[in-house]
């Protein structure tokens, strides 16, 4: 009778080992894929980042200020990327760098647009942290001044 209980516990420490190390290896497994506790791109908790960009200047950290002037002509096509409650007009030409805009500043600027072959006046990219907020605020603002809703291209996919 005690050889059959040293047996069943032998079988079942096996087994529980067994388990803890495929659990294990399922958690590495999945850990190259930034699946988890946050601190990656992805959901989860402890995502880091609360949206706000900051530029160093000698030491001292302060805000990205809006630009008053824009550096670049008006192209064919704008391109519109929301962040969280801004807007940012992301440029092919500079290297793909997204410019801080106010919604004022790029409402004038997308009127000026002559649009591509197709009709094409803006294309709007959405990241995966953009508010629905800032989204409706476009939305209103691009119907209040006359943009034709065929001219608008809204980005299906959240962009990184």
């Amino acid at each position: 009778m005690a050889a059959d209980s040293r047996s069943s516990l032998f079988r079942k420490r096996n087994f529980l080992g067994a388990a803890l190390l495929a659990g294990v290896g399922l958690g590495v497994y999945l850990g190259k894929f930034n699946f988890g506790l946050g601190g990656g791109t992805q959901f989860g908790i402890g995502s880091s980042g609360d949206g706000m960009q900051v530029t160093t200047t000698g030491g001292t950290i302060k805000p990205l200020e809006v630009k008053e002037e824009l550096p670049i002509p008006v192209p064919k096509v704008v391109r519109i990327l929301i962040d969280e409650r801004q807007y940012y007009l992301r440029s092919e030409e500079s290297g793909g760098q997204d410019t801080l805009i106010e919604l004022p500043k790029l409402i004038q600027l997308i009127e000026k647009a002559p649009g591509d072959d197709d009709g094409l006046r803006v294309r709007v990219y959405l990241k995966s942290t953009a508010r629905a907020s800032a989204e409706e605020n476009l939305k209103t603002a691009l119907k209040e001044a006359g943009i034709n809703e065929a001219s608008i291209f809204w980005v299906p996919t959240p962009v990184k």
